[in-house]
């Protein structure tokens, strides 16, 4: 049956030996899916996904260059693993190598911050088509595409030392127009092996000056944290959780208590929008501030083996205050560190309901160039068992902004929440910081306000 999924159209020998390649890696990816899901699955499930994954790509080869019986396959497996739940994925080489790249913390590139650029925003650019060019097909772009914005060029990189400064825009990468391109695709293209060479064309100011910069990568790390001092506060922003985020964090805060030269009068964490992360770097962030007890706990297929990890004697800002910033963009990794540290009373958790995303994803690649499979095979619980699972974890002060994210229950086939979403029990910041609503950041206020003990009648302690 499964030999069937894919119509044989052999008209060569290496025509042939890719067919049967493919439905080798067909018969792995399904039998890992069998194995390894945190459900059982049976196999009329799988078969169910994979034809519907046959039948969307025989009608896509209708209207487009879908042939090849890899390009298939490719269709064929992702439709099959969307169909067990919304992170289930299956990876191919180039989504496998992004993911490995977020993972690492670094990547060979020039060390822009980018954005996309609209020219209504620089009508000086009506000459935008003269300046692009044209694509390849020779269609002369349309200006509503912008070019590439430079916010900034990271500290000490290839971009900064060439000259490249915040406000550029690019508008071709080694001759090529970014024009028609989106930004991951802009990006990727200035992406390369470090003591790699390209040219960037550039157009600065009014004047519209171009110049051509030539540049040589570098190995570029991704910035996982920032930190500052709120006079005797510090704030900590963890954008994201890869292998440098602990040490980066660890290393900000041993920087800041310097430059206090005494204890902290408290500290916050900022993990709005940080989409979470590695599941290690979360237990040794939450672990840095937790003196002893349970961190988090996972519970796979097998629900009577229950994995616990707990925290280690040493809190690195010796017992100061904390106060932990989440919204609806926070999953993950970030719903693991305000969990633990709220469950255990060691932070007032401000902000709004984070993300949801309750689930473990483990990643298993696949071999010979064929991608990998990224499988959900646990869920996360709190120290006191909650299931983060659409649950998510709720603030003990609530903001009263507008509330637009999507979460986990809103995607396309989220695996189930364990037990009733429990509903929002805290207190709202109107009322516990009423002179933080007019502040561009009414969040962060009250956190200050909080921290520096200018709101008394909310206690941090242990949340039952």
């Amino acid at each position: 049956m499964v030999a069937n999924l894919l119509p044989e159209e052999a008209s060569s020998r290496q025509d042939s030996d890719e067919r049967i390649q493919q439905l080798a890696l067909f018969a792995k990816v399904f039998g890992l899916a069998r194995r390894e899901y945190i459900k059982p699955l049976s196999p009329e499930r799988l078969v169910a996904g994979a034809l519907a994954g046959v039948q969307k790509a025989q009608n896509e080869s209708l209207v487009s260059d879908v042939k090849s019986s890899n390009v298939r396959m490719t269709i064929v497996l992702q439709h099959m693993m969307s169909e067990l739940d919304a992170h289930s994925k299956y990876l191919t080489p180039a989504d496998y190598e992004r993911v490995q790249v977020n993972k690492r913390g670094e990547f060979g590139g020039i060390g822009l911050d980018l954005r996309r650029s609209c020219f209504s925003r620089y009508p000086e650019f009506h000459v935008a088509r003269k300046i692009a060019g044209r694509n390849k097909r020779g269609i002369g772009m349309t200006i509503a595409n912008g070019l590439v914005e430079c916010i900034a060029s990271i500290e000490d990189t290839p971009a900064q030392r060439a000259g490249v400064r915040s406000g550029d825009l690019i508008s071709h990468v080694d001759g090529e127009p970014v024009f028609g391109m989106t930004l991951l695709q802009a990006a990727k293209k200035m992406r390369g092996p470090a003591g790699s060479t390209i040219v960037v064309s550039v157009v600065r100011g009014r004047a519209r000056e171009t110049l051509e910069v030539r540049i040589t990568r570098e190995t570029i790390p991704i910035r996982a944290v920032r930190a500052r001092l709120e006079g005797d506060i510090g704030y900590i922003r963890i954008i994201a959780f890869n292998e440098r985020t602990y040490r980066s964090m660890h290393n900000a805060i041993v920087e800041l208590l310097t430059k206090l030269g005494s204890r902290m009068s408290g500290l916050i964490i900022d993990l709005r929008d940080n989409p979470g992360g590695l599941l290690d770097q979360a237990v040794k962030v939450s672990d840095a501030f937790l003196a002893s007890g349970e961190i988090v706990s996972t519970i796979g297929r097998d629900r009577s083996v229950i994995r616990r990890f707990t925290a280690d004697p040493e809190d690195i800002v010796s017992g100061s205050p904390i106060a932990v910033l989440i919204n609806g963009g926070s999953a993950s990794a970030s719903e693991i560190v305000s969990g633990a540290l709220k469950d255990h009373g060691r932070a007032l958790v401000l902000g709004q309901r984070s993300f949801g995303k309750g689930s473990i994803q483990t990643l298993i690649p696949l071999g010979n160039g064929h991608g990998a499979l990224r499988l959900t095979t646990a869920r996360y619980y709190t120290p006191l068992g909650r299931s983060i699972q659409v649950h998510g974890i709720e603030p003990d002060v609530i903001s009263v902004e507008a509330d637009l994210a999507r979460r986990e229950e809103d995607l396309w086939n989220p695996l189930s929440a364990e037990g009733v979403v429990p509903e929002a029990g805290g207190l709202l910041i109107e009322e516990m910081c009423p002179d933080a609503g007019q502040s561009e950041d009414p969040v962060l206020l009250c956190a200050l306000y909080m921290l520096r003990g200018r709101s008394s009648s909310l206690a941090m302690r242990p949340n039952s």
